[in-house]
């Protein structure tokens, strides 16, 4: 068993680990468009992912899986579209209701991002080897399995506004 000490040195590094994805997603909207290149943000980079991985979805359920606001989804949604990524059709079980689904420049954009991003990491790590990534992968896909088994924490009630 480890240290609570050891625990919260891990707890540290995750927070630094994350803070990778905040910094990527602050580079990308720094940068620049590209002439006639569609640059995929990170969070429209994990809707497609979804989409991808997961098939046709409904905004809800896209919203549900992302843990963001339908709103936040929508609006995802519309660039992607606008773009021509993703495309939307009635669902056949509830015409009210569109299914999302990727389109082929969508998975080709998809993997153009993840591409990019495999370039900049096999940059940034030119001086480990194939073996040493190979192995920190393995073992952060272990730390993840073993994390979660922690229990999810009780939902905790929105309080009431203080009266005036």
């Amino acid at each position: 068993m480890i240290s609570t000490s050891t625990a919260s040195d891990l707890v540290e590094a995750i927070r630094e680990f994350v803070g990778l994805g905040r910094l990527a997603r602050q580079l990308a909207d720094a940068e620049p468009p590209v002439e006639g290149a569609c640059v995929l943000h990170p969070s429209r980079a994990g809707l497609l992912g979804l989409l991808v991985t997961e098939g046709e979805q409904r905004l809800g359920v896209l919203a549900a899986a992302l843990d963001v606001d339908a709103s936040v989804v929508s609006r995802r949604v519309a660039v992607l579209e606008e773009a021509g990524l993703v495309a939307r059709r009635p669902d056949p079980q509830d015409r009210r209701a569109h299914l999302i689904g990727v389109t082929e420049s969508g998975r080709a954009a998809l993997a153009a991002h993840r591409e990019h991003n495999a370039e900049q990491i096999a940059a940034a790590l030119a001086h480990r080897t194939d073996e040493e990534v190979g192995r920190i992968a393995a073992e952060l896909r272990g730390l993840v399995a073993d994390l979660h088994r922690i229990p999810p924490a009780p939902r905790r009630r929105s309080e009431p506004a203080a009266t005036r």
